[in-house]
This record gives C-alpha cells, structure tokens and sequence, in this order.
C-alpha cells in the first residue's frame, strides 16, 4: 500500500519531501552531462566521432545531431531540447565565456547572450560568408577599436537586415568581455559559480515546482533517519492508524484509540489528545524544564521546539524528543495490539530518556555527556 504520493516524496526535503530521486530526473540529468563534455573536452576521441557523424554544413546547431539519423546521441540533444524546467530547455543553461575567442562559435555558440547570435539574427546569419567562424575572427579588433569584422555576402538591403544589425551592434556594446590570453570555457548558468553537476542539473529540474503549500519536516540530524522519516510519515498522514485505514476502504471493526479508547484513533489523537500521550509530554516537559506541553495538531507538536523558549543544543535537543516519544508511542501501540504488551506511560518516558541519550551520545557533537546530566537536561541550556 503507497502511503505517500510518489511525487511528493520525490521532492527535495527543503521543499516537503525526502529527497528520493525521480528516475526520469536523474537520467536527464546524466544526458546533460554528455551535452556538456561534447563542449568541453575538445580532444576526446568520442567528440570527434559525434563530429565526424553529425556536423555537416547545414547543421547549425551549437550541440549537433544529425536528423536523418538515430542512436543515443540523437536521444542525448533531444532530451537537452525537450526536457525544460520553468520553460527554459536544459540547452539554455550552457553558455561560452570568451577567453582568446579561439573555440567558441561567434554565430552557433551561445556567448553574447543566453541565445545563440544566428537565432536572434537570422537574415544575417545567411549572409554570412563563414558561418561556423569563431569569436576571434570577427571580435579581433574589438579592444582596438569597437570593430566587428563582418563578412557578408553582399551589402545589406532589407530594413530588417539593418534592424537587425543594430540589434547585435548593441548587444555587443553591451557584452563587457574582451579578448584575453586564456582559453574560452563553459558557464553553467544553473548556480552562481558557474559549475556544472549531475547534482546541479536534478536542481535546476526541480525549482519549477511549487512546494510553498507542502509541509516541510525540520529535520533533526541526531536522531536516526528511519525515526525523522517516521514522523514525516505521520505529518503526511502516511502511518496506519486505524481511521487512515477506514478512510482507505479497509475494513476495521473498531477504530477507537488502542491506548486510551476514548476517541477515534488518528494521528492528531494518538500522538496529542491521548491520555498516553499527555502524561508523556508533560514528563518530557518536567524533564527539560519548559512549560507544560500543549498540542492541537501533530504540526503543532513537531514545531513546539520554536516556541518554548529554548535555544542552541537544547532546542536541537528537544525537537529530537518529541521525534522520539512519537516513535516511543507508536512503538507502545504496535506491541500492544499486536502482542497484547501492557502500556505504561512512564515506561514510555524512561525509555525516551534512554533512547535518547544513547543516540544523543553517539550521533551529535556532544559526545562527553554523563548519564547523570542527562537525566538532569543540564548540558543542553
């Protein structure tokens, strides 16, 4: 049975998952990757095969591919061209910083702008005599004198070949680089450094995806990952307590609380308004020295450390106890109506107290912490 939709906990945690990997992102991703080598390992055998397969003289696109053709690397550009986040395709995110403008494309590589200069003048792109000319050819005078070395085919006519000069005229004004000693390279303009990943690629897939509605799980990193996963369950209302069941057309005979009978057992009950529950938090509550604990909603619970006026390692360390005495409840309920073990409020707190301190001592920072200061919470103001 799928407790949680599938896209929601393939979303990243910031944004209300838990940070699983789509398939079909993750192979985009690496496909892109193969669009980026193509334009940055100029020597490497396999690009000049592509090159020797794909590039003809009418093909003008800046990652090439034969259309007549098949095979993998046609499947590698179109995948660059149809796979886009926030409408702009994952080709878009490549473009050429100009070094001594030997190796980038004046009209084919993207460089003055996001958009290849032949896309946004396309009436001069076929006057011109040169077309795969690169940067140099054309810019070499540009740090003497503001001069492009253009090379038509014949003089310009059209009021559109005219506008469209002025167009890249200015563009190029704009363009504050200059020719340099080094070499061009390649900008990934997914971050701010420019650096290309897998990684960075999955995160450019995922920012079109609105997630200010979701629920986003505060994470504790010293309690284990399979106990932060059990909370964001019951946050997603993804555990089977006996209403989730009947709300999934399964037959339950009795749905009252396993712990206290009183009520319909829900996440909102089990884990806040159940008599177990409340002599638990109001133990924890003792314990830490904090205010007495009071929970509409299991949100409300898991967002409490934000407001009892704890800071630093206490506050870290009581968002990890009220993870914990969930998992302690629910454990409870389990053994209790499944081995029919008696429930015991206070052996429920003892044992938070002693799970807690063993994770706590082992998976933080604070590894010295006696058993004795513990149990008095004095190393956590």
């Amino acid at each position: 049975m799928h407790w949680v939709a599938w896209d929601k906990v393939a979303l990243p945690k910031d944004k209300g998952g838990l940070g699983l990997n789509k398939l079909h992102l993750t192979n985009s991703a690496l496909l892109a990757k193969w669009g980026w080598r193509f334009k940055n390992e100029k020597e490497s055998l396999w690009k000049k095969v592509i090159e020797s397969i794909h590039v003809s003289n009418r093909n003008w696109d800046f990652i090439p591919a034969k259309k007549s053709s098949g095979g993998v690397w046609r499947a590698i550009v179109r995948s660059l061209a149809n796979t886009v986040s926030g409408g702009v395709p994952i080709r878009r995110m490549f473009k050429g910083i100009i070094g001594d403008g030997s190796d980038i494309a004046f009209w084919i590589d993207p460089w003055a702008s996001d958009i290849p200069l032949k896309d946004l003048a396309p009436n001069l792109f076929r006057l011109e005599k040169v077309k795969k000319c690169k940067v140099k050819e054309r810019l070499d005078g540009w740090g003497r004198n503001g001069s492009v070395d253009w090379k038509w085919k014949r003089q310009l006519l059209e009021q559109e070949e005219w506008s469209q000069l002025s167009l890249l005229t200015n563009l190029l004004h704009s363009w504050s680089g200059m020719l340099t000693n080094s070499k061009d390279k390649w900008k990934w303009l997914g971050n701010g450094e420019g650096t290309f990943s897998v990684a960075e690629v999955r995160r450019f897939l995922l920012e079109e995806i609105d997630a200010s509605s979701n629920f986003v799980l505060s994470w504790c990193r010293w309690v284990p990952i399979k106990c932060n996963i059990f909370v964001w369950r019951a946050a997603m209302g993804g555990i089977p307590t006996l209403m989730s069941l009947r709300s999934r057309h399964i037959s339950v005979v009795d749905p009252m609380c396993q712990l206290c009978g009183f009520a319909d057992e829900s996440v909102d009950h089990i884990f806040t308004s159940c008599m177990v529950a409340s002599i638990l938090w109001q133990g924890i509550s003792q314990w830490c020295k904090v205010s007495n604990i009071y929970a509409f909603s299991f949100g409300d619970l898991i967002e409490l450390h934000n407001y009892m006026g704890l800071k630093g390692v206490a506050k870290e360390v009581f968002k990890g106890l009220i993870m914990i005495g969930c998992w302690a409840i629910w454990k409870a309920r389990n053994e209790f109506r499944f081995s029919n073990k008696p429930v015991c409020a206070s052996g429920i707190l003892s044992e938070v107290k002693a799970i807690g301190f063993l994770w706590f001592s082992n998976r933080s920072r604070n590894k010295s912490i006696s058993w004795e200061k513990w149990c008095k919470f004095d190393l956590c103001k």
